[in-house]
């Protein structure tokens, strides 16, 4: 994965976890380039999730370093990642259920200091994306489906232009139809848009599909990592190979 170009963003030997003493991750060390789509991987509880919790500034690690173009971001809160370039979208939903889908797709917008105009332009090119999002505008976004919460979610997320982002199982509640579209964007926007992709996923087939490089996580370290075609292209000798995990029918 490594072209000689350093990463964007980059974890070191991050130690985390929620109680006292007792650590999630120990010691775990991924990179994101521009461009390229790094994906996690593990068996659940494996500290996936909580890697990118950590990376994002909700967690504050016991050790290590999150270096965002060579600066450490360590300390900085969450509210302030998205200032500088990064967002996250996690697994359990994140829309405010009670406003418009309009106005949710605003929220992405209110710290961005652009004119009024600019910002309409940009929720009109999200609506040109998500057709469902522009017909269902009005609708309180709780009364959105799954699917479609998910798509107002990256929609929302990439109104302010970041240069990562940290994807937290993208094909969470979401339908086979609208999962495939997600990964499509989620493609797009490292391949077609130069975006730096750090991905965590279940959906081990269609995230391999698009990822550029592999990391496999197991109890709370790095087990396995390299690019995607190190790790063949027989899926199910993968996951029995490496997560030690059965796939899926």
């Amino acid at each position: 994965m490594d072209d000689g170009r350093p990463p964007i963003l980059e974890a070191r030997a991050l130690v985390a976890g929620y109680e006292r003493d007792i650590n999630i991750l120990n010691g775990v060390s991924v990179k994101a380039f521009g461009g390229r789509i790094a994906c996690v991987v593990g068996p659940n509880g494996t500290g996936k999730s909580t890697l990118l919790k950590t990376v994002f500034g909700l967690l504050k690690p016991v050790s290590g370093e999150v270096l965002f173009r060579e600066r450490n971001l360590i300390g900085l809160p969450a509210y302030q990642m998205i200032g500088e370039g990064i967002t996250f979208l996690p697994q359990q939903p994140s829309v405010f259920p009670y406003l418009t889908v309009d106005v949710n797709l605003r929220l992405g917008l209110w710290h961005s200091g652009r004119s009024a105009a600019d910002r309409r332009a940009r929720i009109e090119q999200a609506y040109g994306q998500f057709a469902v999002l522009r017909e269902k505008h009005r609708e309180p976004a709780g009364q959105l489906s799954g699917g479609q919460q998910r798509q107002l979610e990256i929609a929302r997320a990439t109104l302010s232009d970041p240069v990562v982002f940290l994807i937290d199982e993208p094909s969470a509640g979401v339908d086979p139809l609208t999962s495939t579209e997600v990964y499509r964007l989620i493609d797009r926007l490292a391949h077609d848009e130069g975006k730096a992709v750090l991905l965590v996923d279940q959906d081990i087939r269609r995230a391999l599909a698009v990822a550029d490089y592999v990391y496999v996580m197991r109890n709370g370290s790095l087990f396995a990592e390299g690019p995607r075609q190190e790790f063949g292209s027989d899926t199910a000798k993968l996951m029995s190979h490496w997560l030690g995990a059965t796939p899926s029918r």
